[in-house]
């Protein structure tokens, strides 16, 4: 994982593991971007045997609080928005994964992140040789903003993921920018 070692982004990245009895029960990592006061949440994830047991909602409200640390530490106030990414239904073809899509869909919703609608959102495909994947964007306010600021942040999270976190080329990352309209 670059992000941990990335000089650009290390500062403000967060690796939060939860724990019961020793036993790892969730993992989430985000980064905290201070040019735009954003955020960006890369991983949520909670062990299978531990879902509706509040661990996921936990982990959340924690890696939030941690991310609104770094805003306090920079600006003196809390992050304008934190995004995350996830997959929807239609990518998949598995009903049993169209069940898991739905269902972190509402889990997103009720704790504040609505999925971003104004363009279609795509990012890098993980696999390089692949072409880029659609994926829905949920993005939490804590302001109201509006779509001159959004865009932005937006761009400088997707910077610090895919060009200093993942490595990405940033000729091909910017390219995708660009064909989003960011």
């Amino acid at each position: 994982m670059h992000s941990l070692t990335s000089d650009y982004i290390q500062k403000h990245y967060i690796f939060l593991v939860g724990l019961i009895d020793d036993t790892v029960v969730s993992l989430s990592t985000g980064h905290y971007e201070p040019t735009t006061n954003s955020a960006f949440i890369i991983y949520l994830m909670t062990h299978p045997e531990y879902r509706n047991q509040r661990v996921g909602a936990q982990t959340l409200e924690k890696i939030e609080k941690e991310l609104h640390k770094h805003a306090q530490d920079v600006h003196g106030r809390d992050a304008n928005m934190i995004m995350l990414e996830s997959f929807g239904v239609e990518v998949y073809d598995d009903e049993s994964k169209q069940e898991d899509a739905i269902m972190r869909k509402n889990f997103f919703n009720r704790h504040g992140y609505e999925i971003q609608q104004d363009f279609p959102y795509i990012q890098p495909n993980p696999q390089k040789s692949l072409p880029p994947t659609p994926i829905d964007l949920y993005i939490k306010q804590y302001l109201p903003l509006q779509k001159d600021v959004i865009a932005p942040s937006i761009r400088s999270c997707y910077i610090n993921k895919y060009i200093h976190g993942n490595e990405n080329d940033r000729e091909f990352v910017y390219e995708l920018l660009e064909s989003m309209d960011l």
